[in-house]
Parts: C-alpha cells; structure tokens; sequence
C-alpha cells in the first residue's frame, strides 16, 4: 500500500495531532503512518477507538427519535418515569468514576450526553402528565442529578473516590431497577408503547460494543458488568420490541405508571394531589327497555 504514502505521510497536522493524541505515537506510526494493520495490539486499539468515538458520537442522537415520538403524540403514556430517573443516576455515577481514575473520554463520553436527553425525557414525561404541579416536579427533579453530578466532578469534590467505586458496584442492581419496570409494563400490556424501536437497538449494540471498547482500554471488571447487564436487558427490550410489534395499544384510557409514580413523587414531598376523577350524576333516570309502559303509544 505505498502508493498511499504521499498522503499517510502528509497529513495536515490539525488532523495528525488529535490522531497521535487518540491512539498514541506508536500505533499512529504503524496504522496511519506506515499503514502496517499486522501490528495485533495497535489494530486491536485502533479498532476499540473507532467504536468509541461512533458510540460517542451517535449517542448524541440515539434518543432523539424517542424525544420526537413523545412531542409529536403528546403523550408519554407507556413510559416509565422512575426507569430513566434511575438511568440518569447509573450516568452520573459513570461520568464520575472515570472521571476520578482519568479513564480516556472516549470510554465514557456517550455517558454525557445521553444524561442530558434523559433529563429531555423525564421533563416531557411529568409535563404530558398534566399534573396539577408539573413545572415544579419537573424542576426538583431534574435539578437533583444536575446538582449532584455537579459535585461530583468540581475540584476538591466531598465525594471520596471509594463512595464513587461503591456507587458503581451499585449500578448493576440500579440497571435492573431502571430496566425492570419497563419490561414489566411491557409484559402486562402486551405492548410497547411509545417505545422507540431505534433508541432500544441502539442501546442494545452500544453496550455489546461498550463490553469490547472497555476490554480492551481499562479493563475495568466493574465496568465489564455494567455493560454486560445493560446488554442483557437492553436485549429482553429488544426482544419484547420484536415479539409486541403487531400489538396496538388499546382504545380505553387507564391511569399510566407515571400518573402512579407522580402521585407518589408528590405524596412524598408533601405536595398535595387534586381528585381527578370525573363525578357523574347519578340522579338521571335509567331506562327499561323491557318495560311494555316504554313501549305503549300515547292515545291522541
């Protein structure tokens, strides 16, 4: 492949620089440079650093398609509030503990901004709720992971790098309490919702690519399974997708999770919830249709 040189060899250093930054001097010499794929180590390297930075950069889109879907029907209905409140929380956790051990950006990166269109998705979730304290739910909720990532990361943080090991131990059951109530709607109504079809496979192969990337960059084993039980129930998801796909939602209007979870949320905080149930009046007479009196014709 020398033909190729003229251009390996003369690349711009704008772009020579964050390369050599990105896979080291090393194995941009024999990847880029010399164009030497028989170098096992770099190739496997340079392999991890592609998928990473795909990861990264198509998260930044990944649940725009859900967000769009939410918008356009003006509903959330099928949504699990408590499922991306706990998600946001295993992010944060993310983001800091790499942060803390200087893993590279590009293991962690996708973490960033799949926080910010979670909070995207949690705000639209209590708004379309039409509770009687959407705009300030939504502001106590979304501010308590904005508050706490923010501590987290500051210099000198209060937050010790053993809490933050601990914390991501605890991501693992944390995964399974996001997930969990979404596959259980899923199961009982036999339907997915709103559910984006894209997000769920998205999510699916991001964290199969996760396991790899993370194998071969940190080698973290707390990290390895974080990603291979977000695989696991990123997959029932997509499987429920595949198996409910001719499953419509039905017609008749039932009190949604997050009607639930909202009652609760405000019950909690000592925030007090208007009735919202419809009252009838019971005092219209009923009639017969057995009745011979409904029946009889009225003598002119």
């Amino acid at each position: 492949m020398s033909w190729l040189y003229p251009i390996t060899h003369n690349i711009p250093w704008f772009i020579r620089t964050p390369t050599i930054e990105l896979l080291g001097s090393e194995c941009y010499t024999n990847l880029i440079y010399d164009l030497k794929f028989d170098h096992l180590f770099c190739l496997k390297f340079g392999l991890s650093k592609l998928i990473s930075l795909t990861i990264v950069l198509g998260s930044g889109i990944v649940k725009l398609p859900q967000i769009i879907k939410i918008i356009k029907l003006k509903s959330a209905r099928g949504l699990s509030l408590s499922s991306y409140w706990l998600d946001s929380f295993g992010h944060i956790i993310i983001i800091a503990y790499n942060y803390r051990h200087e893993f590279p950006v590009t293991t962690y990166g996708e973490s960033f901004l799949l926080l910010i269109q979670n909070l995207i998705i949690i705000n639209l979730i209590i708004v379309l709720a039409n509770h009687s304290m959407s705009r300030l739910l939504s502001l106590f909720v979304i501010s308590i992971p904005i508050g706490l990532l923010t501590l987290t990361l500051v210099p000198n943080s209060p937050i010790p790098s053993s809490l933050l090991q601990a914390l991501l131990t605890l991501t693992i059951p944390l995964g399974l309490g996001s997930k969990i109530p979404q596959i259980m709607i899923n199961f009982e109504r036999k339907t997915t919702g709103p559910l984006s079809r894209f997000l769920v496979t998205s999510s699916f192969l991001g964290c199969l690519a996760r396991l790899f990337t993370t194998l071969t960059e940190t080698g973290d084993w707390t990290l390895l399974c974080n990603f291979g039980l977000g695989s696991a129930l990123n997959g029932i998801l997509v499987y429920q997708l595949i198996t409910y796909s001719k499953n419509q939602p039905t017609s008749h209007r039932t009190q949604s999770t997050n009607d639930v979870e909202l009652e609760r949320l405000t019950s909690s905080n000592g925030l007090t919830t208007p009735n919202r149930r419809h009252h009838y009046n019971n005092s219209t007479p009923k009639i017969d249709l057995n009745s011979p009196k409904q029946w009889t014709r009225k003598a002119d």
